[in-house]
């Protein structure tokens, strides 16, 4: 049995994104996994470390996964600028009563 390796796709800060990513490239038949990585939490020397998340690909589906990667990080960067605006203009509804 061969080993096989992975190669970091992208990193983010958000857990829920790591997720959403691991799910498009599995839906495309890909491999992957996401792996959480520092500490979020400050030692009693030294600054506090942010936490991170890998999302990793199998190495030989990189040229795959690469495509996916951007166009899903578009989508969700969309959503959120979408997601912001309903959320504004909630917020400005309910300033001005209309009973």
């Amino acid at each position: 049995m061969n080993p096989r390796t992975f190669t970091v796709a992208t990193t983010t800060t958000d857990p829920l994104t790591a997720e959403r990513l691991v799910a498009v490239l599995t839906d495309a038949g890909l491999d992957a996994f996401s792996r959480a990585g520092g500490a979020a939490a400050a030692s009693a020397l030294g600054a506090a470390e942010p936490a991170f998340f890998d999302v990793l690909v199998a190495s030989e589906s990189m040229e795959q996964a690469g495509p996916l990667v951007t166009q899903e990080l578009e989508a969700i960067e969309r959503d959120s600028a979408e997601n912001e605006k309903a959320a504004e203009e909630e917020a400005l509804s309910a300033e001005t009563p209309t009973a």
